[in-house]
Formats: structure tokens, sequence, C-alpha cells
């Protein structure tokens, strides 16, 4: 959890969190071995940066801002995409569920507020991420 709580301060701070992009709103995904899809997502420029190559050869870092991100997470929750929060340690991330992290960000709204109190894993939702996850385009 403390890993959790530096990154939102990190992104609270700053206003923004960092992604890989291949071209404007192709980003990054993730796959775990149950079949459930993240968009990853780091704190800083260095940390997305750092993460660039394999799959991801091509890819840019770049950022968006908290309010974006916040309204994107409840298209990504139709979707069933979760958020892939980065750590810092190598290639360890925390996977969360959209509307858990669109919570977190502060962006509640009424269909939220349920959340309210919950712990933002749910082990029926999303397994651990194995470090040798898959990436996908």
């Amino acid at each position: 959890m403390e890993e959790i709580q530096k990154f939102l301060q990190t992104v609270n701070t700053n206003g923004i969190l960092w992604l890989l992009e291949a071209k404007p709103g192709l980003f990054a995904m993730l796959e775990d071995g149950g079949g459930n899809s993240y968009i990853p997502v780091w704190a800083s420029e260095d940390e997305a940066k750092a993460n660039i190559g394999d799959d991801w050869e091509t890819y840019n870092v770049t950022t968006m801002d908290i309010a974006e991100f916040i309204t994107w997470t409840r298209e990504l929750d139709g979707d069933d995409i979760g958020i892939a929060v980065s750590t810092g340690d190598e290639g360890k991330i925390l996977p969360i569920p959209s509307k858990i992290m669109r919570q977190m960000l502060g962006g509640q709204d009424k269909s939220d507020r349920e959340l309210v109190g919950e712990e933002f894993y749910d082990e029926d939702w999303a397994e651990p991420m194995p470090e040798d996850f898959e990436d996908e385009e």
C-alpha cells in the first residue's frame, strides 16, 4: 500500500501521470495470465522511459493530466480494463480496477460511492502480476 500512496502523492502533486503511447490514442497495455487487461502508468517520465523496449520499442512517453485520466477511467471501466501502477521496483506493478483508481484520485461520482472504505485490490478481479507479464500493443 505504501507504493500506491507514494504514486498518488507524486501524481497529485504534479497533476499528471505518464504513459507509453505508440500513436495518438494507442497506449501500451499489459495482460495477466487470467486475460485481464491493464494500462500501465508511471509517476515520472524517467520511470516511463525505463520501460520502453521490446514490444514497446517504438512507443514514446506522454503525459495525461489527472482530470482527463479520471474521465478516461470511466471508459476503461466499461471495457473492463484496469490500471497497472508501476511501483518503481523492477518489473513490479500493482493491478487496480479503473473504478478504484478513479476513487483514489478523487474522481468519485454517485456510482463510485459504494466503494468508499473498500480495499482497492479485489482478488476475484485481477491476479497478481508476475514479473514476466505479457506486453500488448
